[in-house]
């Protein structure tokens, strides 16, 4: 099964990050296909040239420095980015879109000065770590009651018992990371009929949401983001950039009325990987039952 089904379930058609170029090879543009409307807005039309990245500027955070550099494109499932930066191949860094839109990501390819980044699968949710876990622990036991059976009985194993994975390694997995992927709907306030778009949460905090669409968000409209049993929530699109855009929530949002709508489960690793390419364990997913057990134990 490939990795575009996966994330994005049968017939999905967003385009994800290309793979290393041969040397001399040029990249290949990642914009996605834009599915336009059936009649026309009043204002603000959505339009292709919001995938055409030319000199934009965004913030790449490695290591606790933040840099400033140059976003060449965009996709579902990573960024091609240039500028004055010292990384290694699976680095995790930070790319901030605009505000409140971080993205986690990893290097997945370096060549002639651009750099490639895979972005996480999962949601992140940006509160607290109590916060977060009350919120994991509230979404097993309503979502996966199986699996919170299973942390019951065997509460005290480890997520990973790989001996090559040191124990920080593990310990900072079972604090910052988790499978689960949560999508909604965007519906337009300006339409009678409430034309509804899906759309992926790559974060959410109480203050807003980074969304992933088909097609671009238009800056400075009013939105509304239904999280089917999380509720329905109104918004301004503060940014767009490529296909993915920041809301900024009219009220504050609760962050644990997400474990009232069941998530997707990510795969346990972030990519198809070959046989012969280096694993970057720090990329790897705890399953469900791993996770019931690290928050239990």
């Amino acid at each position: 099964m490939s990795i575009r089904t996966r994330i994005f379930g049968p017939g999905a058609d967003e385009p994800l990050l290309s793979t290393k170029k041969p040397n001399g090879a040029k990249a290949d543009a990642l914009d996605p296909s834009l599915i336009r409307r059936t009649e026309c807005r009043r204002g603000n039309e959505r339009s292709a040239d919001r995938h055409r990245l030319t000199s934009e500027q965004v913030l790449l955070r490695h290591q606790g420095q933040e840099i400033a550099i140059d976003l060449v494109n965009l996709s579902a499932g990573g960024a091609m980015i240039r500028g004055d930066l010292e990384l290694q191949l699976w680095d995790p860094v930070e790319l901030v879109l605009g505000e409140g839109g971080a993205l986690d990501c990893a290097v997945r390819w370096i060549a002639d000065g651009s750099v490639g980044l895979e972005f996480a699968e999962e949601t992140r949710i940006d509160c607290d770590h109590g916060a977060r876990n009350e919120l994991l622990r509230a979404v097993i036991k309503r979502s996966f009651p199986e699996a919170a059976e299973i942390a019951l009985e065997y509460p005290k194993r480890r997520v990973d018992d790989d001996p090559s994975v040191d124990p920080d390694g593990v310990k900072r997995r079972q604090a910052d990371r988790h499978p689960l992927i949560w999508h909604g709907q965007i519906y337009y306030a300006d339409q009678h009929d409430y034309e509804a778009e899906r759309v992926r949460l790559r974060n959410i905090s109480v203050t807003g949401a980074l969304v992933q669409s088909g097609n671009p968000l238009p800056e400075g409209e009013t939105v509304y983001l239904d999280l089917r049993s999380a509720g329905r929530h109104a918004a301004t699109v503060q940014w767009t950039q490529g296909d993915q855009s920041g809301l900024q929530f009219h009220e504050l949002f609760d962050i644990h009325s997400l474990s009232r709508a069941r998530p997707e489960v990510a795969p346990t690793t972030g990519a198809d990987y070959s046989a012969n390419e280096p694993r970057n364990h720090g990329w790897r997913h705890a399953t469900i039952e791993q996770m019931a057990r690290s928050l239990s134990g």
